[in-house]
């Protein structure tokens, strides 16, 4: 009796204790769910004022081309409206481009709907005039609007003014404008939808006349309190964008509540139980003990063998081959990208994925065949008594075949592949743990090959391996023996010809061998780690050359040096540098750090991180292989960098090639106007650097200006004459442009 009342008491101290924790946690939840929205929000909100404002900027760069186009021609422009359309085209977002020589707008494309324009004076009798009187003072883009246009729409007028030199002046001539209608901007963003979804937003400015809220575009439904708002940069002001979505909460609190009735309800009853029983709780703990012992030798998840009961396996069955004779293949399988399935869809359907492959396996292969996981999505078996390595490779090919397969997740279906790597015993090896190693060797060679496929075991494989391991060792003893050295290449002035840097390229003097280029060794070098000593002592032999300009009592080039991944990872790259610039008393602008534009993007954050405390150093940072990564122009006004070296693939068939030239000339453009200088690689020829130089490329560098120096040659070098045809340069010149070559 005693105990039955004890027990009634405990369970109304536990539905109590567990309904109150339940109440606490719907609180937590809700205030978790509104913290949450309020984040979404603010990202949601940040996404479509960068979308607006890239865009806006992206359409508004129409009038740089324009005004750079008038002032190539010296105000002469000719062929208009094909030109207009072409960057209308290319850039899109754009209604009209016009011209208002001193003002008036002389020229519109597209003239239809727009004829009422021709004539107007943009600094007398538009309603707008203020805007365009304070392009002109400022000698920058101004946006007037948005406001009510003649052609009946919401819209808002860039107007960028153009001053040509006469006699060592800037002299004002006129406006290169573009019209953009609202809705066309507001429809490269994701509002329309996001209005459907239940969103709501407007956009609002402070109107340039009254000061006062000016609201220009909104959704149909109202905003609530719970609103974020953004600010939207554009020339001379600034947007606000607002957005809201409400939530009711009723539903969740209704929900909540109810499970938390029911779990509370259950967890009595359990704890009920529980005193009730002691019996059956002894017969749970016997049951989990069993579940332990299994855990020993089998897959928690899978239900395959373990590591340590596959490999016990293995050395039994290479055992029995000792004493009775036959062979056994062992498979080494290595799911391909499976990494992918766990970032985009969640562990969970990691977890269905490898138990779905773990089915697959058991019933492709023999019952007394072995399968196991290793770890991960790895997985190993054991064929026994097979008849060769044809048997293996049919087996094998079914594996890949069933692996192949779609498998359905929780919320979609995907496709997977399996690299497998194989080794025959007693051919390849007589122990467990060189049979592992060597299908493990394979398995990497089926991935090298390029995933979902096998590869037998062979001996070259071995080789491979330990010629890796014996290219680190060289690596290393290199570094101890002080065999790498550098070579400079010249960066040549478009406008002079003269060289304004260097970029340090890394050699190996391996004895020997000879000279060895950085592809040879640098993969290995990232791979091992050796990468970052070996681009310190770079970084400080660049640093040894730059105090050798100085000590010759010359003028100093700033040298430049390209970084490694490894070293974006290293966090105390930037103080090291700062030590070694002190210690040899090298200013900080005179050393150059390249970065590749896939280093940084894959890399954001590291990236950002390390730039910042390079530039505080006064050290500058530039861009290398822009254009082989994915990237965007909009992107680069977040890096503080200094400097842009557009990729030599857009370079080598830049004379046959009409879309390398108007990328590398609308490249050149756009990353002026962010301020940033431009270097162009690759160049070979007279022709590619006279278009270079036509566009306003600022820097060259290739093999037409210099081959690749040492330190002593590259002191001596003093930039390229010509910037015509070979034709016109002085003999010394022609000469040096064909060693170049």
């Amino acid at each position: 009796m005693l105990t039955f009342r004890l027990s009634s008491l405990y369970t109304l101290m536990a539905f109590v204790c567990v309904f109150a924790a339940g109440g606490y946690y719907i609180h937590l939840s809700i205030v978790a769910d509104r913290k949450d929205q309020q984040l979404l929000m603010e990202e949601v909100v940040s996404v479509q004022a960068a979308s607006i404002e890239r865009r806006l900027t992206r359409s508004l760069s129409s009038t740089y081309i324009l005004a750079q186009e008038v002032r190539r021609s010296n105000g002469q422009f000719r062929d208009f409206d094909n030109f207009a359309a072409e960057v209308i085209q290319t850039l899109g977002g754009v209604s009209s481009l016009q011209l208002a020589p001193d003002g008036i707008t002389r020229q519109i494309y597209p003239l239809a709907g727009n004829e009422k324009g021709i004539g107007h004076n943009l600094l007398v009798s538009d309603k707008r005039k203020k805007e365009a009187w304070e392009a002109i003072e400022s000698k920058t883009l101004t946006l007037a609007g948005p406001f009510m246009l003649v052609q009946g729409r919401l819209g808002m007028v860039g107007r960028n003014p153009v001053f040509l030199e006469n006699n060592g002046e800037q002299q004002f001539w006129g406006f290169a404008t573009a019209l953009i209608y609202l809705d066309d901007l507001l429809s490269f963003t994701e509002l329309d939808q996001l209005k459907q979804k239940g969103y709501a937003f407007q956009l609002s400015r402070l109107h340039p006349d009254t000061g006062k809220v000016d609201i220009f575009a909104r959704s149909s439904n109202e905003l609530d309190q719970q609103q974020v708002r953004k600010r939207v940069k554009v020339p001379n002001g600034e947007w606000t964008i607002a957005m809201s979505r409400p939530i009711d909460f009723t539903f969740q609190i209704i929900v909540g509540l109810t499970l938390s009735l029911i779990t509370a309800s259950v967890f009595a009853l359990l704890i009920r139980r529980i005193l009730l029983e002691p019996e059956r709780l002894r017969e749970l703990v016997k049951k989990q003990t069993f579940q332990l012992e299994q855990l020993a030798f089998n897959d928690e998840l899978t239900g395959l063998a373990n590591r340590r009961f596959l490999t016990e396996q293995l050395e039994q069955a290479l055992l029995n081959i000792r004493r009775e004779g036959g062979s056994l293949a062992l498979m080494y399988l290595d799911l391909d990208d499976f990494k992918r399935i766990n970032d985009s869809t969640g562990h969970e359907d990691g977890d269905r994925l490898l138990t779905e492959v773990a089915r697959r396996l058991k019933a492709t292969v023999r019952e007394t065949d072995i399968v196991g996981r290793l770890g991960g999505d790895e997985f190993a078996i054991i064929l026994v008594n097979i008849n060769g390595a044809d048997n293996a490779r049919i087996v094998a090919e079914k594996i890949i075949a069933n692996i192949g397969m779609p498998v359905q997740l929780a919320q979609n279906e995907t496709v997977i592949g399996t690299s497998i790597g194989i080794t025959l015993a007693p051919e390849d090896g007589s122990s467990g743990g060189e049979l592992l190693r060597n299908a493990d060797l394979a398995m990497y060679s089926s991935k090298r090959a390029g995933k979902n496929q096998l590869s037998f075991y062979n001996k070259e494989m071995q080789e491979q391996a330990l010629a890796s391991i014996r290219l680190e060792e060289a690596l290393r003893r290199a570094l101890c023996r002080e065999e790498f050295v550098l070579v400079f290449q010249p960066i040549v002035s478009f406008s002079s010809g003269e060289v304004k840097k260097f970029e340090a390229l890394l050699r190996w003097k391996q004895p020997g061998r000879g000279i060895q280029n950085p592809g040879t060794f640098i993969a290995v070098a990232e791979q091992t780690g050796l990468i970052v000593p070996i681009g310190y002592w770079v970084i400080e032999a660049a640093c040894h050359f730059i105090r050798q300009q100085m000590q010759a009592k010359q003028s100093v080039k700033p040298v430049a040096v390209n970084l490694s991944v490894c070293q974006l990872r290293e966090a105390e790259f930037a103080a090291r540098v700062e030590s070694l610039l002190l210690r040899l008393n090298i200013p900080p602008a005179l050393l150059v750090l390249e970065i590749t534009e896939s280093m940084l993007m894959e890399n954001v954050e590291l990236a950002m991180v390390l730039i910042e405390k390079l530039k505080k150093l006064g050290i500058r940072i530039a861009i290398d292989d822009f254009g082989t990564g994915y990237s965007s122009l909009s992107q680069l006004r977040h890096f503080p960098v200094d400097i842009l070296k557009i990729d030599r693939s857009f370079v080598v068939d830049l004379e046959t090639s009409a879309v390398d030239r108007q990328m590398v000339e609308a490249i050149t453009a756009m990353v002026h106007k962010l301020g940033l200088k431009v270097i162009v690689e690759g160049i070979e020829t007279v022709e590619q650097m006279q278009f270079l130089n036509k566009i306003g490329c600022d820097y060259g560098q290739g093999f037409l200006f210099a081959r690749p120096l040492p330190p002593e040659q590259a002191l001596q070098y003093t930039g390229y004459a010509g910037l015509a045809t070979s034709e016109c340069l002085p003999n010394d010149d022609r000469l040096r442009m064909a060693t170049a070559r």
